[in-house]
């Protein structure tokens, strides 16, 4: 080889391809541990339930184990987006994780794996002896959790912002002496968007317990009951 060829050689470059498994571990280094960090201490183990499905995808990318990791984490997303304790701030990190989630396994040629939760208008009324009754502790409870309450008006109305679902909604107000008012419905949203509570008749708390069934008292409504009544 002449000293000019010399000048112009250049050494092949050799083209590494990345393989779908090489992607997959990319976007668990690159994109779900920097938003899983971005999370508060209190939610690190349901994220961990998650990033355990999403590990063996990085060795094997089949419909099975990626339908356990959609399915975690769906779970996982719903818990965290239906939970009131749960700021918007840490709700919106989620959310982009999700979004990110979708569009790099859609790319790759798989179905969207977590749904966005959409939240629907649910209008409450409460009666009490055909008169509108203001002031009245509504609770939607899924799973034995508080998703949303709300007080009804002077009118009687109150207004929650639920996902789609199947609830336990709950109206309580203490009345006098041993008398309240109490009533549960499992309802399905977004079916049903209106819900009418026309009550006849006040409750005790025994009453109360037992049409529970031994369960325990909604947070909201325990709390109340605990208050001392300063009116006496």
């Amino acid at each position: 080889m002449s000293s000019e060829d010399w000048k112009t050689y250049k050494k092949a470059e050799i083209e590494i391809k990345k393989d779908i498994i090489d992607e997959v571990h990319e976007f668990l280094t690159k994109v779900f541990n920097v938003y899983m960090i971005k999370m508060p201490p209190q939610l690190f183990k349901q994220m961990e339930l998650v990033r355990d499905k999403l590990i063996p995808l990085t060795s094997k990318l089949d419909q099975d184990r990626f339908t356990e990791f959609c399915d975690i984490f769906s779970k996982v997303y719903r818990n965290i987006m239906t939970d009131k304790n749960v700021s918007n701030d840490v709700k919106n990190i989620l959310n982009e994780l999700a979004s990110k989630t979708n569009s790099f396994f859609s790319s790759k040629g798989m179905q969207i794996c977590v749904r966005e939760i959409r939240h629907y208008g649910v209008r409450i009324y409460v009666s009490y002896n055909d008169k509108p009754l203001p002031d009245v502790t509504v609770v939607a409870e899924m799973e034995g959790r508080a998703i949303a309450s709300s007080k009804t008006d002077t009118s009687g109305f109150a207004k929650l912002e639920l996902p789609e679902g199947r609830y336990t909604v709950y109206v309580y107000k203490y009345l006098e002496g041993d008398r309240y008012i109490y009533e549960e419905r499992s309802v399905s949203i977004p079916q049903e968007s209106e819900i009418s509570f026309e009550l006849k008749e006040a409750k005790t708390l025994g009453e109360i317990e037992r049409e529970r069934g031994g369960k325990p008292l909604i947070k909201e409504v325990a709390h109340e009951e605990s208050k001392p009544n300063y009116e006496e």
